[in-house]
């Protein structure tokens, strides 16, 4: 059906400047069947803030869409095997990744998404890779979620920090296609926040995507009873614009739902306190760090896999002993007792001889110790080029979050000192990870040179052995010279019957290899294979009681320089060259039946240390937390009528406009759709000495009928969204036309299309305003019925409005910039 609609006068609505680059036609963001009603954890969509990319959640998944064309850039889940924060048991759970929330860095290159269970992650635009992460507390219902750069001044760089810096080895990126993605940041995070609104009316703020301060609970009072609906932050961050709604319940005595406004004092994301400025980049340096070791326990626990399938000694004793089964030779002949007889004779019985000379050629065993070489080579590289470095540099930031609460002057001395204590504990499994990763690689030293003196005897004794048959043959005399005999190599015994031992001397352990050792020191293959917390944390008290974590504070007196390189110098010699935390920890367990399985893994003692660090944040939190505080007088209260009872069905939308004589002033603008055909629009001034302004704009629009007589119709709307600072986008439906319109309105006061009145008077008594659209355009190929949502990237000259379906399907975008230059040339 075509729909004529009609402005006041009678003309058309101008539809030009709208160009569609999709043609009309609808691009599929999602394949399978189109769900009839949205689902109820339905997220809108998200444009970047510098680029023409769209972010659309899809249930547990993320896709980036590119804005030529509808590609997709990349689509990512939770449990693809990148998180570390969320458990084994919560990865099978489809509910606890459900996406509940996203929001885009300023700068675009990073999009944060909040999951169900409450993890907050970061992930590269570019690859989909997370950067960073961070568990939080949220369980509610999020209805506003914001990632803004505030106004933190850039902390000076001592020099002490920077000699201690360059004194570390440089961190080398590892190889993407061949290790799992990784993220190391040597430069401060910049001073960004992310701010979640809760429909319970909690505000969460997390410092840099980070470090995350205790909630500001809405307050009782005048607002018991409100829920939230939306929220906006001002231009310079300072103030939180939150928007609540009281529907009253079944037995409540409220005739009329009324909705508020209230502000949130979020000054605490452009102050200037040392202790905000030097925590944000330390939890997020230290964040990344410990995702990056994660990762790189990942990837030497992948090359460890390799290496002992390619060149375990199990894989040679199971040749050896099925070459001998095939023999003939009986089970209980000793190939250790047999190659020692060879070793030291040069002679060996029939069925060895025969091994050698069939199995063990030259290019088998050229191969088999290659392989092993070369693992060895990847888990040097690994462990000296990106985990013993990045185990440094935490253990750099821990230090230097040991300062901050050393310095810091704070009432609550006993959360400094408690944080004191706990630093330095994470700061000795640190220490201990370090040493260990030093045992790791003298055991990965002495296997490959164990192997590598094994090959060099073998490859001679199979050529001598070659010899003597040949000369037997020849001169029928074993011991017949005839100038060609292979010459011995120098042979290190000790070396050689070492190997021999470990590989064939029948211990269960023993057999499986050094190899096998050195993957149960890395990683824990599962979660069942991790051990006990109560164990682990008896471990790591013998460890830390033993180190004397009360030598180790290095609390720097404030004029002397060189003190502090020394205290530095100690903390470091002490950390990463004392053998001692390993031997202390294997006498003074405290639990030898626990010793059995041997002591925690890598990954056991990275996960003590993120524990440890989150505690350690928990004093700064809330000293940083009191900052947040509710305005407990609204800016704005007044009864309207809703669409129902239920918050999701309230469409509404908010916008700040900063105010170009008043640095220090603006406007927030709230748009919100009642079920009385009314457009409520509030204009609330951010100085609370000036009054709010209300304005009713009528959902009716003049369509031509048959008889050429316009009829008025309502119309209803499907979503709306603030465009810029001057347009507000409608899109909606009229009885009997099978497309959606959108439209753009004028918000602004003292434009000529809306009238604001004073919000002290009762919103019926207000003067209506008739809907006038700016433009107008017809949704070519989009649905009437089904549920939509709007957004706009929301940048002059360069507006690209994404009308998206939430039943799955998109139409986008419709681009203004060729009606912008137009305007510009007049």
């Amino acid at each position: 059906m075509t729909t004529n609609i009609l402005a006041p006068s009678g003309d058309p609505y101008g539809i030009t400047g709208f160009q569609s680059l999709a043609g009309g036609q609808p691009l599929s963001l999602r394949t399978g069947s189109v769900p009839k009603q949205p689902p109820a954890d339905y997220v809108a969509p998200r444009w970047c803030p510098n680029i023409d990319i769209l972010a659309v959640p899809e249930g547990r998944a993320l896709r980036l869409v590119r804005l030529s064309g509808g590609h997709t850039i990349w689509r990512r889940t939770l449990s693809d095997g990148q998180s570390r924060t969320s458990p084994d048991t919560d990865k099978r759970s489809n509910t606890s990744h459900a996406i509940r929330s996203i929001a885009w860095n300023p700068n675009g290159t990073t999009i944060a998404v909040l999951h169900a269970n409450g993890l907050l992650v970061q992930r590269d635009s570019t690859r989909g890779d997370i950067v960073h992460e961070a568990q939080t507390d949220i369980d509610d219902t999020v209805v506003a979620m914001e990632w803004v750069a505030g106004k933190i001044p850039e902390p000076a760089v001592d020099c002490v920090e920077q000699m201690v810096e360059f004194s570390l080895p440089k961190l080398s990126p590892i190889d993407r296609g061949q290790s799992p993605p990784c993220h190391v940041n040597a430069e401060t995070e910049p001073p960004t926040a992310i701010v979640v609104t809760c429909a319970s009316g909690s505000v969460w703020v997390c410092l840099g995507g980070i470090f995350t301060l205790p909630p500001a609970r809405l307050p009782p009072g005048q607002l018991e009873g409100f829920v939230a609906v939306n929220a906006r932050l001002d231009h310079d961050s300072a103030s939180l614009f939150v928007y609540l709604a009281n529907y009253g319940t079944a037995h409540s005595d409220i005739d009329q739902p009324s909705v508020s406004l209230c502000t949130v004092d979020t000054s605490i994301l452009s102050s200037s306190l040392p202790l905000l400025h030097s925590l944000v980049p330390l939890s997020a340096r230290l964040s990344a760090l410990c995702l990056y070791l994660d990762n790189t326990l990942d990837a030497l626990f992948a090359e460890a896999t390799a290496r002992h399938e390619n060149a375990s000694r199990s894989f040679l004793l199971r040749t050896f002993e099925g070459v001998l089964r095939d023999h003939g030779v009986d089970e209980a002949t000793s190939p250790m007792a047999e190659l020692s007889r060879l070793a030291l004779t040069g002679r060996a019985s029939e069925p060895t001889s025969q091994f050698l000379l069939a199995k063990l050629k030259s290019t088998k065993l050229n191969n088999w110790e290659h392989a092993g070489r070369q693992g060895a080579v990847a888990l040097t590289r690994l462990i000296y080029q990106h985990a013993q470095p990045a185990v440094e540099r935490t253990i750099l930031a821990a230090s230097r979050l040991l300062d901050i609460v050393h310095t810091h002057k704070s009432s609550t001395r006993d959360g400094a000192e408690r944080t004191r204590d706990i630093i330095l504990r994470a700061i000795v499994v640190l220490g201990w990870l370090h040493a260990r990763l030093d045992e790791y690689m003298t055991a990965v030293r002495e296997e490959q040179q164990e192997n590598q003196e094994f090959v060099d005897w073998a490859l001679f004794t199979i050529d001598d052995l070659h010899w003597q048959n040949e000369g037997s043959r020849r001169l029928g005399n074993d011991d017949a010279d005839d100038g060609l005999r292979p010459v011995r190599p120098e042979i290190e015994y000790n070396i050689l019957f070492r190997f021999f031992r470990k590989t064939f001397g029948g211990c269960s352990d023993d057999t499986r290899g050094p190899q096998s050792l050195i993957l149960n020191m890395l990683h824990c293959n599962n979660a069942s294979d991790m051990g006990s917390e109560q164990f682990n944390r008896a471990y790591f008290d013998a460890v830390i009681g033993a180190a004397h974590v009360d030598a180790l504070s290095i609390a720097r007196p404030p004029t002397s320089t060189q003190a502090d390189c020394k205290n530095d110098e100690k903390l470091f010699e002490f950390v990463f060259h004392s053998q001692a935390l390993l031997d202390t920890a294997r006498t003074n367990c405290g639990d030898d039946s626990c010793m059995s399985d041997g002591p925690p893994t890598c990954t056991e003692a990275l996960k003590e240390v993120k524990l440890l660090m989150s505690q350690a944040l928990e004093w700064p939190s809330h000293v940083l937390g009191d900052s947040l505080q509710w305005n407990t007088v609204p800016s704005l209260t007044c009864p309207m009528p809703l669409i129902s009872k239920d918050s999701t069905d309230l469409l509404s939308d908010m916008h700040y406009v900063a105010s170009s004589t008043d640095p220090s002033g603006g406007t927030m603008y709230t748009a919100t759709v009642s079920s009385s055909q009314h457009l409520v629009l509030l204009s609330t001034p951010r100085e609370s000495n000036h009054e709010p302004n209300t304005a009713r704009i009528e959902l009716v629009v003049d369509v031509a009928a048959s008889n050429s007589n316009a009829q008025q119709t309502p119309i209803s709307v499907l979503a709306l969204s603030f465009f810029d600072d001057d347009v507000l986008g409608i899109l909606f439906t009229i009885d009997g036309c099978n497309e959606p319109f959108l439209g753009t309105l004028e918000y602004q006061r003292g434009s000529n299309s809306v009238v604001y009145q004073n919000s002290a008077q009762c919103v019926k008594d207000q003067t209506v305003n008739k809907l006038v659209f700016a433009r107008l355009l017809k949704v070519a190929g989009a649905s009437a019925t089904a549920p939509a949502t709007l957004v706009c990237n929301g940048r002059k000259g360069r507006r690209c409005v994404a009308v998206v379906e939430k039943c799955g399907k998109s139409w986008w975008p419709f681009d203004m910039d060729e009606e912008d230059s137009d305007e510009d040339s007049e």
